[in-house]
């Protein structure tokens, strides 16, 4: 693991909330697409945890780009704490993370659907 230039270390993190808010599609300067998405977990005591994530990995900007806001989504990578501030000022921890891997319930139901239908079509052939 790597610390980020402000001297923050990074941790491996497996995360699991809600989108909030689309992700956004973007190119880099030297052409690679990468994208940005806002994860919110929730704690026990019911507050969220925002989490601002960014992708270069092809297999999740196809996964977030078909989401919408409050989808459920688990993310996988490295992730830095962050401060930031509300509109009222008050100061708000949050994490910076970078996800190497995503799993949406959507994209495991989209999956076990052809391994389904192939099962019902092996029993109707018996």
């Amino acid at each position: 693991m790597s610390a980020p230039a402000w001297g923050m270390p990074m941790f491996d993190v497996l995360l699991s909330g809600r989108l909030r808010g689309g992700a956004q599609l973007r190119t880099a300067s030297n052409g690679s697409p990468f994208a940005t998405f806002r994860l919110a977990a929730a704690s026990k005591t019911g507050e969220s945890l925002l989490c601002s994530c960014v992708s270069f990995s092809q297999s999740v900007i196809d996964v977030v780009k078909e989401l919408g806001d409050g989808d459920s989504l688990a993310v996988s990578g490295e992730a830095a704490i962050s401060t930031w501030h509300g509109q009222d000022g008050v100061a708000r921890l949050g994490l910076d993370v970078t996800a190497y891997a995503v799993l949406s319930a959507y994209h495991v139901g989209r999956k076990r659907a052809p391994a389904a239908t192939a099962a019902s079509r092996a029993g109707a052939q018996q």
